[in-house]
């Protein structure tokens, strides 16, 4: 692990609140009055959606509870397998150098930096509750830890990069019709036919106003500058 990539992980894990802790206001499965409008949920890009990097994925919001950085919207896209095998991921690590797993495309932001999305019954340290049992990790060695004891953690995806916005920017994407946004599930996140996910849930989503944008073109991930990590240090 280079010292590059260790240091991005480290900064990412900042924009993270609660590492290890499980609210109650994030648990999805028991919803309260005052969480209704803070839970994990997936977006669903429309055809209108003008960035070919998020064409036709899904992707996994965090609660805005768990970010520590206002008006900043963190995911992954959870739809795109990236190909890239575990043995060059952790290239020094000889356990891994021959599984066949591979990660999957989080987002074109941090694309050196790895996070899992695992099932746990426990609460981790290097971990943050999304909603369920449903946790997050940018903890490179704790993340390594769960590969090398599968059978412990069954459900797990591996990301490179992720996704984000400016809570602003995200809303316009919403008003043009970029997006449907539609209740998180756990058994969609690991699903078996990412292939098919979007189709899955394009085909649930509620139908919507489309807006006409009359030779307007829709905000891009690459028009969101890199927000500063204030918070690290």
């Amino acid at each position: 692990m280079s010292i590059r990539r260790s240091s991005a992980a480290a900064l990412v894990s900042c924009l993270l609140l609660a590492l290890g802790a499980a609210p109650a206001e994030t648990t999805q499965d028991k919803p309260h009055k005052a969480a209704a409008e803070d839970k994990a949920r997936f977006l669903v890009a429309r055809p209108d959606l003008g960035d070919p990097l998020f064409k036709e994925s899904v992707v996994l919001i965090f609660p805005s509870s768990v970010v520590a950085v206002e008006n900043l919207v963190v995911g992954l896209i959870i739809n795109r397998p990236a190909r890239v095998p575990l043995g060059e991921l952790f290239p020094n690590d000889k356990s891994l150098k021959n599984r066949t797993e591979t990660a999957y495309f989080g987002g074109p932001v941090d694309p050196d930096v790895l996070g899992a999305v695992f099932r746990s019954s426990e609460a981790a340290k290097q971990a943050t509750l999304l909603f369920g049992d449903i946790y997050v990790s940018f903890d490179s060695d704790f993340i390594k830890q769960l590969l090398n004891k599968p059978e412990k953690t069954p459900d797990l995806r591996l990301f490179v990069g992720r996704s984000q916005w400016t809570t602003p920017q995200l809303q316009n994407e919403m008003d043009l019709g970029a997006w449907y946004s539609v209740h998180a599930e756990t058994s969609l996140i690991f699903s078996a036919s990412p292939q098919m996910l979007w189709r899955t849930l394009f085909d649930r989503a509620e139908p919507g106003p489309v807006a006409k944008l009359s030779g307007e073109r829709l905000l891009t991930q690459h028009d969101l500058k890199r927000p500063l990590l204030e918070t690290s240090k």
